[in-house]
């Protein structure tokens, strides 16, 4: 018994940093996720949609616009968090809004950092393709 505590005990810290890569993994693939349905709904519904960061919350929120040019918007769904202990990084780009064609007005880069992970950058051009790099 007082082996399989030790063994645990020295063991438990390392499984958990193991989990870390995949946890920023996960998360960049959903930001790319959610930029494509953005852009697939903003085409079928002929409406702009944007996905809005909020880097101090670590989430963010697929939004529809209100009226045509108004820039009024409203959520399309329910925000998505970010894994515990990730960040964003540095959004270029602003937040993506993709218009009736599914382009936006310039290419958007959003970083996913964590402690003890290396960063994954979602990056989605004027075009709309969308990498995890």
């Amino acid at each position: 018994m007082a082996i399989f505590g030790i063994v645990t005990g020295v063991g438990l810290p390392n499984m958990v940093n193991l989990r870390k890569p995949y946890k920023v993994q996960g998360a960049a693939r959903q930001i790319a996720a959610d930029l494509q349905v953005a852009r697939q709904r903003a085409i079928a519904r002929s409406a702009r949609y944007r996905v809005n960061f909020n880097t101090a919350a670590k989430t963010w929120t697929l939004e529809r616009e209100i009226t045509p040019n108004s820039n009024s918007w409203t959520a399309d769904g329910s925000a998505q968090s970010l894994p515990s202990g990730a960040a964003f990084g540095t959004i270029s780009g602003g937040n993506p809004i993709f218009n009736t064609r599914g382009t936006l007005s310039a290419a958007v880069t959003v970083p996913v950092t964590m402690t003890g992970a290396h960063t994954r950058t979602v990056t989605c051009n004027v075009l709309g393709k969308t990498q995890v790099g």
